[in-house]
């Protein structure tokens, strides 16, 4: 008769192996939930710059009408929306407008030049800086 072989009690082998799986996969879950935050921070924070650059815009469109009503006109602040347009204008020629759009912690400029002949406005330059 053979004799009968005892093995080894090889317990807590399943109970090692469901730790490592479960570190694996809480391990995957934080990178993927750190990935989606970083992601939907610079996603916000481009949307914030880019409301900038359109407060500054529409503070350079505000002081060009002002400008052609009143050619004395030398800026003001212009509050647009959740945002503040800070106009600073130069005298010439050419008379030279700076728009800088803020919100948030974001600041966007944009410097336009322009000069009057005959009472007519002519756009020589417009350009973000």
């Amino acid at each position: 008769m053979k004799p009968l072989h005892h093995y080894k009690s090889q317990t807590g082998q399943a109970l090692t192996s469901l730790l490592v799986i479960m570190f694996v996969g809480i391990t995957v879950i934080t990178a993927s939930v750190n990935l989606l935050n970083n992601t939907m921070t610079t996603t916000g924070s481009l949307e914030e710059a880019n409301q900038a650059l359109i407060i500054a815009e529409t503070g350079i469109e505000d002081s060009l009408i002002k400008l052609l009503r009143n050619p004395s006109f030398s800026g003001e602040t212009l509050n647009v929306g959740e945002g503040t347009a800070t106009i600073n204008i130069s005298a010439g020629p050419p008379t030279i407008i700076i728009s800088s759009g803020n919100i948030g912690y974001h600041q966007r400029n944009i410097r336009v030049s322009v000069t009057f002949t005959d009472g007519i406005m002519v756009i020589n330059s417009w350009k973000e800086i």
